[in-house]
């Protein structure tokens, strides 16, 4: 059940310590309007990012990777939207926003520990669902999901330094719940207030703050099934990396096989297959 007084308190006390929610960057003020404009298509959004070097790079990137199964080369940015589709290409926009929107110099490393563990994750939910294994989960949401899922973690390093230590330090990724339960405030509730502040997909934006919950009270099929799929892609990195894996083997492993209508041998095919994709 939620505790709404409680999430009014954390959210407060995380304003009142001086940290601000950066306001929606003018890109993505842009790519709204576009994705509701049923006339505009790949020129229009090529012509809202060009000039920006990260976000071009980011869908070039792409384009060339595994990731979406393309494996080509692209000239122009207009090119890589068509290969990518409007929707994923908006995605890739969303994540390389968030990348910029955060920039603070002497939290660096932690930063850039958050977004590169969201990238991974990121690309590892994309290429489970390549496999077929399970349907009905958007690739753009997927993610979107996959890169925003931590983001409250970067306002937290602003407020409590234990965070930007913990990020900042090298080796597996921390506990994170745990650092939450220690100074009493909860990253996904900070990550939520992000979301709804950028107009993410509402479903995105509920998946951000229940993505640790085995169980919530009237949560939607479509966003068990996005937590579901999150949990499953930050197992992969978690044994790509060699973090803790103890919320997978402690209630995910089970809880995403019952969400995806999958049996024990399925997720265990279905991580073979992604980690032969991700070569």
């Amino acid at each position: 059940m939620v505790d709404e007084q409680r999430d009014e308190r954390l959210i407060q006390a995380v304003l009142s310590s001086g940290v601000r929610i950066p306001p929606m960057p003018g890109v993505l003020a842009g790519l709204n309007a576009l994705l509701a404009d049923p006339d505009a298509g790949p020129a229009e959004l090529a012509h809202l990012v060009a000039r920006d070097g990260a976000i071009s790079g980011a869908l070039f990137r792409l384009v060339a990777s595994p990731v979406f199964g393309l494996r080509a080369k692209v000239e122009t940015v207009e090119k890589a939207i068509v290969m990518l589709g409007m929707r994923n290409a908006a995605a890739v926009v969303r994540s390389e926003s968030l990348r910029k929107a955060f920039q603070v110099p002497d939290q660096a490393r932690a930063l850039e520990a958050i977004w590169n563990r969201g990238t991974a994750v990121a690309d590892l939910s994309v290429l489970a669902l390549k496999t077929g294994h399970v349907k009905r989960i958007p690739h753009d949401a997927a993610y979107t999901l996959g890169t925003f899922h931590d983001c409250g973690l970067a306002l937290l390093c602003k407020r409590e330094p234990a965070y930007a230590r913990a990020l900042s330090e090298p080796g597996p990724w921390p506990d994170i719940p745990a650092l939450d339960r220690a100074h009493q405030t909860d990253h996904t509730l900070i990550g939520q207030m992000v979301a709804r502040n950028w107009l993410l997909p509402e479903d995105v934006t509920q998946a951000i703050r229940v993505h640790h919950v085995l169980s919530w009270e009237d949560l939607d099929e479509p966003t068990q099934r996005l937590c579901a799929l999150l949990n499953f892609a930050c197992h992969l990195h978690n044994r790509q990396s060699g973090a803790a894996d103890d919320e997978w083997e402690n209630g995910w492993q089970a809880e995403t096989a019952r969400r995806l209508f999958l049996t024990a041998a399925d997720l265990e095919d279905w991580e073979n297959e992604v980690a032969a994709l991700a070569v």
